[in-house]
């Protein structure tokens, strides 16, 4: 490899011979990956003990029931993976579907991940060291290099299947680069996402239960800075009964919370949300309905009138806007094909679900519970990674 790749952890990949999914081996090392996250200090870090969640062997082997298939599946091979930085645990999902799906893999780790992708890398290291796990190995390479588009294309030319985490500027810059006639990129373009929460259901909560949704939304939202694609930026109060003060009494329940859970608001974070609230009045969105909480903390837009696509609503760092929405059909308006994830409370998601089915949306390619908006799933952005990863052997 070129003297500005540093191998951080695994080795340079050999043989790409394909495995077939959800293979013992595979199964093996991610749940001593989960353990490892869980009996150290890694475990105080919510993004790191959520992926440790995911890879435990239970959830992996409900994951498989759910693929199902022909079980006539092998993976396609080698997988280039370039993981973004604006979330940092990002390449341990990428490496971990790729290893599921039966590939060998290089990552890419971005140099912005920090001490989260350090502390995860020195983790997967340690492991990849062991004997145990020598087959594992083999099959992973995690790396960094400066920016540099001659060695990217050296990686594209050889890989089986590309995947690319966004943004929108990295994925067209990719696909200047020939790769082999019968590879793949596996794209996931820059995304937003949205929260319906029913007014009835909120205002029916208290103790444990209201403080439960609180926590929710926190995670989904504050823990990654809403960075992440799947966090949502708007929230759209459905009035079907109940009291609108409850709307006030979610906001300074979240801010509360943000200030217990000790969110850095430093002047970093604080000039970011404020470039992304000026935005927002340079676009006309924010006109004097802005309230804020706890200083910094949190700031909430209040939209009227007509709704622009969530796209052209800059949020980030506690930024949030709200509006009202009188029945689920009122979401379409908010919806582009760049909308990923629909957080609810207090509704039927599969009604939900055949709603957007019905009005044939543009958007939504996820329907979860508030809490669960950032939990990583093997479909994402309406692609089955596990069958994208890997190929049929039809019999007929």
């Amino acid at each position: 490899m070129k003297d500005s790749v540093r191998i951080l952890a695994g080795a340079e990949p050999g043989s790409a011979v394909p495995l077939a999914p959800f293979s013992e081996p595979v199964l093996a090392f991610l749940d001593t990956l989960s353990k490892g996250i869980f009996t150290t200090e890694l475990r105080e870090r919510p993004e790191l003990a959520a992926f440790g969640f995911w890879c435990r062997r239970a959830h992996l082997t409900r994951l498989r029931e759910r693929c199902g298939g022909s079980g006539l599946r092998l993976g396609r091979g080698l997988v280039f993976h370039i993981a973004p930085g604006n979330v940092p645990v990002m390449f341990g999902y990428s490496l971990a579907v790729g290893l599921l799906a039966g590939n060998a893999n290089i990552v890419r780790v971005s140099e912005r991940s920090g001490a989260v992708g350090e502390a995860l890398c020195g983790l997967l290291r340690e492991l990849l060291e062991r004997e145990e796990h020598r087959a594992i190995r083999e099959r992973c390479c995690l790396l960094q290099y400066p920016r540099d588009d001659a060695i990217t294309a050296e990686f594209l030319s050889v890989c089986d299947t590309a995947v690319v985490w966004g943004g929108d500027a990295t994925i067209a810059a990719v696909r200047r680069f020939p790769m082999k006639p019968g590879a793949e990129l596996l794209a996931f373009p820059d995304r937003h996402s949205l929260a319906l929460l029913s007014q009835r259901a909120v205002s029916g909560l208290e103790g444990e239960a209201f403080d439960r949704l609180i926590r929710g939304f926190y995670n989904d939202t504050y823990v990654m800075d809403q960075n992440a694609c799947s966090s949502p930026c708007l929230v759209l109060w459905l009035a079907d009964g109940g009291t609108e003060t409850v709307r006030e009494r979610f906001w300074q329940a979240l801010v509360l919370h943000a200030a217990q859970r000790g969110y850095p608001m430093d002047a970093w974070r604080a000039v970011r949300k404020y470039e992304a609230l000026s935005l927002a009045g340079l676009r006309g969105i924010c006109q004097g309905c802005l309230r804020r909480y706890g200083g910094n903390l949190l700031y909430v837009v209040r939209l009227e009138g007509q709704a622009p696509c969530l796209g052209k609503l800059p949020g980030g760092f506690g930024l949030f806007y709200e509006a009202e929405a009188q029945g689920p059909e009122d979401l379409l308006p908010w919806l582009s094909q760049k909308t990923q994830t629909l957080g609810c409370f207090g509704l039927d998601r599969r009604e939900l679900a055949r709603t957007l089915v019905a009005h044939g949306a543009r958007g939504v390619d996820r329907v979860v519970e508030i809490g669960q908006c950032t939990d990583f799933s093997v479909v994402w952005d309406g692609k089955n990674l596990i069958n994208r990863l890997s190929r049929e052997i039809d019999v007929e």
